[in-house]
């Protein structure tokens, strides 16, 4: 879930690259806007998905499908004609191509650095057990008992003297000899001494 989470927020953060850019563009120089949305798009796809994996083996591929899928769709939209070439023909050109991929690499390799940088905080004495793609934390005991003490444990249990049992003259059940009250009735067995 954190997967498909961070991948969508990737995605989203290089598909509005250009709307980033259009209005900086206003600002500066087209060049420099485009460099600075796609930087931006960079820093936001690699620090979710850095947070939300916290696992360096992974977390450079949110950053990769979902900047290589915000490059992709529009390219294959107009293509096939959906929308119109000239809506998105300045981000078709090879340029704004080459940078926007270096972005997206450089996001995917920037995640797996500060993933790396700032690990998963680790407790003392806590373990953690995958359960259906939740974490959860359980404590490990500190000190497991031998298996002679259990096995003593045991046989004492089995050395107990076992109480004599009686039948209750009221309902009949067997109880302990020893009960002044019957604990399935209720009802006095004998007198208290």
């Amino acid at each position: 879930m954190r997967f498909a989470i961070a991948s969508a927020i990737s995605y989203a953060a290089f598909q509005i690259t250009p709307i980033l850019s259009m209005i900086l563009s206003g600002l500066l120089p087209d060049i420099y806007a485009m460099i600075i949305s796609l930087i931006l798009a960079m820093l936001i796809s690699a620090i979710s998905s850095s947070i939300l994996l916290k696992n360096s083996n992974i977390s450079f591929l949110p950053p990769l499908i979902g900047g290589s899928i915000s490059l992709l769709i529009p390219l294959l939209l107009s293509s096939i004609q959906v929308i119109s070439p000239d809506l998105f023909s300045q981000y078709f050109q090879q340029y704004y191509m080459i940078y926007h991929v270096i972005g997206v690499v450089a996001a995917s390799g920037l995640s797996i650095v500060l993933s790396r940088m700032y690990p998963k905080p680790v407790m003392e004495g806590v373990e953690e057990v995958k359960v259906e793609e939740e974490v959860r934390a359980e404590e490990i005991p500190k000190e497991e008992r031998p298996l002679e003490k259990i096995e003593e444990e045991i046989a004492r249990v089995e050395e107990a003297p076992k109480p004599e049992l009686i039948k209750c003259p009221h309902c009949g059940q067997q109880i302990p000899s020893d009960s002044i009250f019957c604990p399935l009735c209720g009802e006095k067995v004998r007198r208290e001494e």
